[in-house]
């Protein structure tokens, strides 16, 4: 990581404390400041319901947590599904997926920067739920930048995980609620 990069997570960590109720997190060379709203807690909440309903132990699973990539800034996922046995601090090679819920209009962070650096570091599995669009998009196959699988799914469609341990996460998704 380098000088800039320190100083910006560094800034962003001391504001975290002194903006309660936004996620503070670097993007790019940014530090971007997303409040939480109540249908992304609602959202995150139902996707750690369905992995829990899978089989996932809760210790696997983690929101809003943040996640090492050796030389770049780490990322805070808003939920990820750990492999098992994984510990603190939690690295990218612990990662099953990560899911992220959109929480403005056509997002760049969550569709490109985060996809990018997920399919770089081999981040197995990436969903995407966008509460605008009323879609998840799961990116699977990471290679170089990109994932070479993609599939969309609309809300009332259950999306299925195949996670690389042998696990499947069947996601619900008639009752995640939509932004306008």
């Amino acid at each position: 990581m380098s000088v800039q990069d320190d100083i910006l997570w560094q800034t962003a960590e001391r504001a975290a404390g002194e903006f309660e109720g936004f996620k503070i997190e670097v993007v790019g060379d940014r530090i971007v400041m997303t409040p939480q709203s109540s249908i992304q807690s609602w959202t995150i909440l139902d996707v750690q319901v369905a992995a829990m309903s899978s089989g996932i132990d809760k210790s696997r699973l983690l929101s809003d947590v943040m996640i090492q990539f050796p030389g770049e800034p780490p990322r805070v996922p808003d939920v990820t599904i750990l492999e098992e046995g994984a510990a603190e601090p939690f690295s990218y090679d612990d990662v099953l997926t990560a899911i992220e819920i959109v929480s403005t209009k056509n997002d760049g962070n969550d569709y490109e920067i985060k996809v990018r650096q997920y399919a770089r570091f081999g981040i197995p599995i990436c969903l995407i739920i966008d509460p605008f669009l009323g879609q998840c998009t799961l990116l699977t196959r990471p290679k170089d930048d990109t994932y070479a699988s993609r599939d969309d799914y609309t809300y009332g469609e259950t999306v299925t995980l195949h996670l690389a341990d042998g696990s499947k996460v069947d996601i619900p998704t008639d009752k995640f609620k939509r932004k306008s």
